[in-house]
């Protein structure tokens, strides 16, 4: 019996530390509640009035206007959110604020599936199996936060876009 509870105490450890390793990618669409900086979290009201607590992942990024830094959050801001959600935890990895000049910017996520060079356009199956194509503008494409050429990233690779949204229109900001 002894032997029996070892191993269930040790599944279980195990089952939690993997909770952010096991998890998926999301993005959530909300305004930050508040914040708990001892915590290194923050409440996010979600676009369905629901709070939702996500972690401050240590290589969070914030977009504030098209700037990029590690923190600058406040309550109220309106935000797009790319987390993992793990079994335990949600840990927040890019944050885009929605304010001046980044407004009407939204995230998107999916996997590559093309590029067209002669349109300037890439293709991304999203989440839901469903093919995007996005116009590349004067997109920054990034790899593992270094800059980076579209022609660099692999088809089937997992990009986050940050698209701004003009009309039926979307293009893209960034790749990463």
């Amino acid at each position: 019996m002894k032997s029996f509870s070892r191993w269930g105490s040790a599944l279980a450890v195990l089952f939690l530390l993997a909770g952010t390793a096991m998890g998926s990618e999301a993005l959530a669409t909300g305004k930050i509640k508040g914040i708990n900086a001892n915590k290194s979290d923050f409440v996010l009201t979600d676009s369905a009035g629901k709070d939702v607590t996500l972690k401050l992942g240590d290589t969070v990024v914030v977009n504030r206007g098209g700037t990029e830094g590690k923190s600058d959050l406040k309550a109220g801001d309106a935000v797009n959110v790319s987390y993992d959600k793990g079994l335990a935890t949600w840990t927040a990895k890019y944050i885009l604020v929605q304010e001046g000049d980044s407004k009407n910017w939204d995230l998107a996520q999916g996997s590559f599936k093309s590029y067209d060079a002669a349109k300037k356009e890439i293709l991304c199956t999203d989440a839901q199996g469903k093919d995007c194509t996005y116009a590349m503008g004067h997109a920054k494409v990034r790899m593992n936060k270094k800059e980076a050429k579209v022609e660099d990233i692999k088809i089937g690779e997992h990009v986050l876009c940050i698209l701004q949204t003009e009309g039926d229109k979307k293009t893209l900001q960034a790749l990463m």
